[in-house]
């Protein structure tokens, strides 16, 4: 398949996947989780049976699994289990995959997708917490990372605008989970402006471009290269 036909079949399923969910809200009823992609399958295969050892772990959704982390951070042993497309429930589906890493630090960013599929603030909130619960019973030390902002101009595809709340106050409450074990790191403070996500560092509103990981790179620096 071309990329061209790529984009074109994912763009009418993301239509059809946004009406889904539009339809069960008008009803007053949450729609039920989506089902994993093929992709998630292969990945969490691959982590689940070859993953190997590493001193730092990064999860997190399709912003994390964008990201060339070995190249952004050289010379440390991270290992990337971002999935693109991934949730927070689906990060828990996962968790042997990410514990097999047996890493010292753990750096979780996620959360955009489960707003898109309609979740509610409680709900993601509350797989968060179980998310870093799990993580420390492996011994790691956690580091939450804000959820990013989208861009609401450029990303309305997601109906960016309507879920930007929801953004900011699971944020507020991901803020409260910093502990002796766990540090939060408020990463939209570079990466953010009136309008959410700023607009000369993403090409859809949700994405980061190169000067859009320079910047993340640089919020989290001191907490991957501390002993």
């Amino acid at each position: 398949m071309t990329r061209d036909r790529i984009k074109s079949v994912a763009a009418l399923a993301l239509v059809a996947g946004v009406s889904f969910a539009a339809g069960w809200l008008a009803k007053g009823k949450a729609p039920e989780a989506a089902q994993p992609s093929s992709y998630w399958e292969e990945k969490k295969s691959f982590f689940d049976v070859l993953g190997t050892y590493a001193s730092t772990v990064m999860i997190g959704d399709s912003l994390t699994d964008g990201a060339e982390w070995k190249e952004i951070f050289p010379g440390v042993a991270v290992v990337n289990r971002g999935i693109d497309g991934d949730t927070t429930a689906g990060v828990l589906r996962r968790m042997d995959g990410i514990a097999s890493a047996h890493a010292r630090k753990a750096f979780v960013m996620i959360g955009i997708n489960d707003f898109k599929e309609g979740r509610t603030v409680d709900a993601v909130f509350q797989d968060y917490r179980s998310i870093v619960s799990r993580l420390e019973e492996g011994n790691m030390r956690v580091f939450i990372q804000s959820t990013l902002l989208c861009n609401e101009a450029k990303a309305a595809w997601i109906s960016c605008a309507g879920i930007q709340g929801k953004i900011k106050e699971l944020n507020r409450r991901l803020s409260g989970l910093a502990s002796a074990k766990a540090t939060y790191i408020d990463i939209n403070a570079g990466l953010t402006g009136p309008e959410g996500l700023r607009p000369d560092l993403t090409y859809d509103g949700v994405h980061l471009n190169g000067e859009g990981y320079r910047i993340w790179r640089d919020e989290i620096s001191k907490f991957v290269l501390a002993d």
